[in-house]
This record gives C-alpha cells, structure tokens and sequence, in this order.
C-alpha cells in the first residue's frame, strides 16, 4: 500500500505532481483512508481536532501557512512533527508591509487633513523577527540607505543586518527606530511581547508596521498608546483573535493613526498560491523519502488554544 496523504484543500497540478508517488485525498476521505494517511497538509485554521484524532497514522503535519499558531496542538499524538511553510510567501508578504510603511509614512491613510509626509531615506529600521520575511524586508530597505537593526533569536540572512540583538534587547532597540517591522510568528514566548513598556520606549514618529500576528501585540497597550501619541502610527494586516476567529471590526480604526488590511499579505492567489503548495509538497516529499525536512517547529513553544 502506499503513503497516504490527506489534504485539507485542493492541490493545484504542480503540487500533485510532486507528489506523484503517493496517495493524496483531497478534501474528503473515510475514517479508514484518514486512518492510514501518514501525512495531513493543512491550512491550520481549518484543521479540526477531529479530523487530527481520526488520523491514527499521522506522522507529519505540514502547514500550508507560514504560520501554525492556529493549530490545535493538544490533539497531536506523540511522536506528531508539525512543519510550518515558513518562506513560501516570503516576498509577498515583504512586498505587503513594505507597501505599508511608505504609505503609512506619507500618510496615505489619513483623510480630509493635510499632513507633512516622513521621510525614510537614511533613517533606522527595525525588523523583529529576522526569518525569511524580516530578512527580505530588510534587503529591501538598502534602496533607500537604511540602517537595518534586527530583533530575533536566529537570522535567516544575518547579512542584511547592520546589528543583531536577542529578543531580550527589544525596547532597548525600539528607542533609536524611525520605522519598525514586525514578522515574528505567534509562540508562547512572543505573544504580548509589545506591551506598553516596549510602545513607551519608541520615538514620537515612530512608524510600525505588522505583517505577523495581531496578538503580538497587546490591543489594550497599544489603544493607549496610540490615543496617546498621535504623531506614532501603527498598520496592520494582522489582528486580534476573539473565540478563535480573527476580528477585523475593532476600535482602532477610530483614531487617525490607526490603518491596515485585512489579513491579505499572503495573498494566495495565482502564482503565490502555486508555489506555496509546491513548497509544501516537496517538504512533504522530503519527509517521507528522508525522515527530515525544513521548518520544523518546536512544540513546546505552542501552547493549546493560541
């Protein structure tokens, strides 16, 4: 018999065919196929504790996210390896933020008032969290002559970076950067990390922006903050979870220093979409053909529920 592998999606044909050696259920299978499939590709969000407990065989978990923080990780049997898709969409989502940071330091989103636009050329960035993303985030910012100080445990390009500091030294950095860009992913050792001390230390212009998860940051802490210090402004296209979902109705959007998009950095759709499932059926196909594969996460960071 061969591997099985259920998805809880569609695979384009690219993917398939990486994949073409095994078997793949798509959507839908019975509790006796679910039971003998080793692998389970998933959109986090949308893989039930159910449908993890009824694959008894399951060996490998490979997110078709770059993020598995919506897993529910109690249902996991021991011996599980979860594998996030960590840099299929890496210059996406830089690309987004990015777009974020020069509008929001132009002032783009700010209606019916004249506002002076800041200026980025030679000024301080600061990306917390220097993975794939924060990596080409910063890349990018060489056009325009920036210093680039990142904030992470590990450096996906530590070349890009003109200093490096541990997670520890985060207000300490956030004092000397014009601009800041967070893509850390959502653990139990990030969740909360901008809390109003960390918000306190950063400068009057500063601007921040957030491609990684909305419960990085705390709302509370940052509704003070922002209606506090009205020449800050913060942008988004990641928000805070109420019951598990994701709401994107929340009161910032009441102040003028508060913008963003709706959870669409990713953009998965044509090209994008393609090759992050290719990405993720070829880790698949690693995994199975070698015991090993990329973007392996650590369990003991996620706690059940986050």
């Amino acid at each position: 018999m061969r591997t099985g592998i259920f998805v809880n999606d569609s695979l384009p044909q690219e993917a398939k065919e990486v994949l073409g050696s095994y078997d793949v259920f798509e959507r839908q299978a019975d509790d006796s196929s679910l039971s003998e499939c080793r692998v389970l590709m998933a959109w986090p969000a949308r893989a039930s504790r159910d449908l993890i407990v009824r694959m008894r065989s399951l060996r490998m978990l490979q997110s078709l996210a770059a993020g598995v923080d919506a897993l529910d990780f109690s249902a996991l049997q021991p011996g599980v390896r979860v594998f996030s898709n960590a840099g299929a969409y890496t210059e996406t989502v830089a690309e987004h933020a990015w777009g974020l940071l020069l509008g929001a330091a132009k002032g783009v989103h700010i209606r019916n008032s004249r506002v002076a636009p800041r200026a980025l050329r030679g000024k301080v960035l600061l990306v917390v969290g220097c993975g794939g993303i924060g990596s080409e985030v910063a890349r990018l910012s060489r056009s325009l002559g920036m210093k680039t100080v990142g904030v992470s445990r590990s450096f996906r390009d530590p070349a890009q970076f003109d200093e490096k500091r541990g997670l520890g030294e985060l207000r300490e950095a956030m004092g000397s950067a014009d601009a800041v860009v967070v893509a850390l992913p959502l653990t139990s050792l990030t969740r909360g990390v901008f809390d109003g001390e960390v918000l306190s230390n950063a400068k009057e212009s500063v601007v921040i922006v957030n491609v990684g998860r909305g419960a990085l940051v705390d709302e509370a802490s940052l509704l003070s903050w922002l209606e506090a210090r009205l020449e800050s402004r913060y942008v988004t296209d990641v928000f805070w979870k109420k019951d598990g979902k994701e709401v994107f109705d929340v009161r910032a959007w009441d102040l003028p220093n508060f913008a963003g998009t709706l959870h669409v950095a990713g953009a998965p759709l044509g090209e994008s979409n393609v090759k992050g499932y290719v990405r993720a059926a070829a880790n698949v196909r690693r995994f199975l053909e070698t015991g090993e594969a990329d973007n392996e996460v650590d369990l003991s960071e996620y706690a059940s529920g986050q």
